[in-house]
This record gives structure tokens, C-alpha cells and sequence, in this order.
């Protein structure tokens, strides 16, 4: 009877302990961003708001290089992913994710605090913007290395489970997130461009 109430619960369940942690700090983070951008607005926000409208002056009059946004975008995002599995072998695993998600959140709780303040709830649109559509691949190529981390970081040690074969086993959950990764910079070059351009025209 117990057997089959637990297994009912794990049929349930559809995001794994790692995921739900993220999807916290994540909020945690974007909350304290959010907050933070409020309380330090006056001191930030003017030498921003210059980036901003000069990002806005090149967006409008100069045409974007593709292949220099993508090789950009590639740089970034890669050396994220690589630190997140590269952490995922250190005993510091645990603090590692749960502060890049932290970080993360507050870099986005930034980012819309202050689309909201240039552009009032109409700024929501311009933080989509900045977005979309490489979010879409982006976040799951990250949700896959998360848990798959973890999976690794729990059986790094393991004496029943030769190593060769756990590098064998989740190599390919690296790959697939590998290509969504790239994927998803692709999109970013080819289409947010443009999207600010609509948005702020």
C-alpha cells in the first residue's frame, strides 16, 4: 500500500527538486532586483537611461551585424553553461545553482524595473522584447543542464556506477542542451533586433 501511494506520488510530480529550487531563486532573485532598481533609481537610472537611448539612437540608424550578435550572444551563454557543469563536479555544487539562478532573477528584475520606469506597464512589452524569442530554447537548455547536474553531482562519487559510464549517460542531455543553447543565440541574433527596432520605433 505504501509502495504504490509513493509511486503515485512520484507520477505527480512533474518538475524535479533541482527545477522547483531554480524557478525559486530565480523569483527570489528577480523580486530583490526588482526592489533594488526602485530604492537606488535615482542614482542608477540617469546614466542608464543614457545607454538606453543611445542603444536606441544605433538600433534605428545603424544595421546590426548577424554573425557578430550570434558570436556575442554564443560567448555569453556558453560560458554559463560551462560553468554550470563545470561546477556540477565541486562539492560547492549546491551554493553554484542556486546563486546563478539568484543572479540571474536580479539581472531580470533590472532589466524590467526599468522598462517599466522609462515606459510605465507598456515597458513589459520592451522587456519581452529583450527576451523572445531566445527564451524559449534558452530556458530549457539551462532546465536540462540543471537537472542532469545534479544527476551527475550525486552519482560523481558513487562506487556502484563507474564513471565512464555516467560521463557515457549524460553526455547527451550536454548535447541537447549544447544545441538548444545555440539555437536559441541564433534566434537572438536573427530576430531580436528587429523586435527592439518595432517596439521602440
Amino acid at each position: 500500500m505504501n509502495e504504490s501511494s509513493h509511486a503515485k506520488k512520484q507520477t505527480k510530480k512533474t518538475l524535479s527538486d533541482t527545477t522547483i529550487s531554480v524557478f525559486i531563486f530565480f523569483i527570489a532573485g528577480m523580486t530583490a532586483g526588482c526592489i533594488a532598481a526602485y530604492i537606488f533609481r535615482n542614482g542608477i537610472y540617469s546614466y542608464i537611461f543614457h545607454l538606453y537611448q543611445s542603444l536606441l539612437k544605433q538600433l534605428q540608424v545603424s544595421e546590426v551585424n548577424k554573425q557578430d550578435f550570434f558570436l556575442l550572444a554564443a560567448r555569453r551563454n556558453l560560458k554559463y553553461l560551462l560553468l554550470i557543469w563545470f561546477f556540477a563536479f565541486t562539492n560547492i555544487w549546491q551554493y553554484y545553482y542556486r546563486l546563478f539562478s539568484g543572479y540571474t532573477g536580479i539581472q531580470n528584475g533590472l532589466l524590467v524595473s526599468f522598462c517599466v520606469q522609462i515606459n510605465g506597464l507598456w515597458g513589459i512589452t520592451g522587456f519581452l522584447c529583450f527576451l523572445l524569442p531566445q527564451a524559449l530554447l534558452l530556458i530549457p537548455a539551462f532546465l536540462i543542464s540543471f537537472n542532469h547536474c545534479e544527476k551527475l553531482h550525486e552519482n560523481l562519487h558513487s562506487i556502484t556506477f563507474p564513471k565512464y559510464r555516467l560521463f557515457l549517460c549524460e553526455f547527451p542531455f550536454f548535447a541537447v542542451s549544447l544545441l538548444l543553447l545555440l539555437l536559441g543565440c541564433f534566434l537572438e541574433a536573427s530576430f531580436s533586433p528587429g523586435l527592439l527596432r518595432l517596439y521602440f520605433h
